[in-house]
């Protein structure tokens, strides 16, 4: 009786999480897209496959605070081109995946969801890099499983775009593919 007891609750949190994620991301179709500084504008690509001008830019600025500060010598987010390599690899993702990750830097960034999420007045892209890595542990640690979710899919998209380069191998003492005897 108990494991049955377990399965439902656990199926009734999935469906409440789910709902409540929905409802949410639903929402955000109705938000609208805020302003960005010409200055920002003239960093993002023109070619981009599958990010918004703006959502790059909302990537790249979690990417920025997910990897961290490079160390003197080694490349950063930007320097290994991390946005640009995430927009190529999303863009042959499937189209349903695509609309969920659209909506999810609407939500992620629109100042009407990280007040109601945080009671921040800001939009994350507008945070400091305090209130940004805040902001984002919440997401991490939040109560509500499409926060958390959501937060991993950004994570590790990050993560992968960012250690798949070459350039970031010295970082974590990978000297790349090759056999041992070939080191000498």
């Amino acid at each position: 009786m108990n494991a049955f007891h377990d399965r439902v609750t656990t199926r009734r949190k999935f469906l409440k999480e789910t709902l409540f994620g929905v409802a949410f991301l639903s929402v955000s179709r109705l938000m609208p897209s805020e302003a960005l500084l010409a200055g920002e504008l003239s960093q993002v690509p023109k070619n981009l496959l599958f990010f918004s001008p703006r959502e790059y830019l909302i990537f790249e600025s979690v990417a920025e605070r997910i990897i961290g500060l490079p160390r003197p010598g080694q490349p950063g987010v930007k320097d290994v081109g991390v946005a640009s390599r995430a927009d190529e690899f999303l863009a042959g993702a499937d189209p349903e995946v695509q609309d969920q990750l659209h909506q999810l830097f609407t939500v992620f960034n629109a100042p009407f969801f990280t007040f109601l999420f945080d009671l921040r007045f800001v939009s994350f892209v507008n945070m400091s890099g305090p209130d940004k890595d805040s902001y984002i542990l919440d997401w991490m640690t939040s109560k509500f499983g499409f926060r958390r979710t959501a937060f991993q899919a950004l994570k590790r998209v990050s993560l992968s775009m960012f250690y798949t380069d070459s350039r970031s191998w010295k970082e974590i003492g990978y000297e790349g593919m090759f056999m041992p005897e070939d080191r000498r």
